[in-house]
């Protein structure tokens, strides 16, 4: 019987680490391939409505604000602004694990819309879903801002929905029992993530 291939998501806000941790994974596990719904949202984009065109081109923590109707369970406008996000590109997210599955390739999706409930291994039968943070902030917003994100350009009251969409998605992991893996020292994250994907039986949520 062929071995399942190993299929990552790994969620978290800009400046979580996604990318980084993503291409080391690449490298650590053999895998064959790296994506982010970034690119998923791009090329999807040329389909959608205008008005949908146009909150997918927003940044994750900011939909919330364009949408009309305020959230009515106790959430977060930039969780549900990212949720909105979430369930749009969920069934490209679902054909992508299930195409490197069928085809034995090995690979790592990784973006903001990595949400536990909405995408997961009882879902899409990837063989880790898991939320990176950085428990400094400072260190977190530092990250979003790096060279390697030069054309972001981003106002205090977009740092600080952010910060609050890191915030929204750790308490959504821990509240459903998905891995959150701290991401300070970067070689460290990489080894408990090669540690949740390799285990015989990763716990489902």
């Amino acid at each position: 019987m062929a071995e399942v291939p190993k299929v990552i998501l790994l969620g978290g806000s800009p400046g979580s680490g996604k990318t980084t941790l993503a291409n080391m994974l690449v490298r650590r596990l053999g895998l064959d391939h790296h994506i982010s719904t970034g690119f998923i949202r791009s090329s999807i984009s040329p389909w959608l409505p205008e008005a949908e065109k146009r909150l997918m081109s927003m940044h994750a923590f900011d939909v919330g604000e364009a949408l009309a109707d305020p959230p009515q369970d106790g959430t977060s406008r930039v969780f549900q602004g990212v949720l909105h996000q979430a369930m749009v590109l969920k069934s490209s997210i679902e054909a992508c694990v299930q195409r490197a599955i069928r085809e034995g390739m090995g690979l790592v999706l990784e973006g903001s819309h990595m949400m536990p409930g909405v995408l997961g291994p009882t879902e899409t039968g990837e063989s880790l879903l898991c939320v990176l943070d950085v428990p400094d902030r400072d260190m977190l917003l530092d990250r979003a801002l790096s060279e390697a994100h030069m054309h972001r350009r981003l106002s205090n009251e977009q740092l600080a929905r952010l910060l609050q969409l890191q915030e929204d998605l750790v308490d959504r992991a821990r509240a459903r029992g998905v891995p959150v893996v701290m991401n300070d020292r970067l070689e460290d994250a990489l080894d408990r993530l090669v540690a949740l994907a390799t285990e015989p039986s990763t716990p489902l949520p």
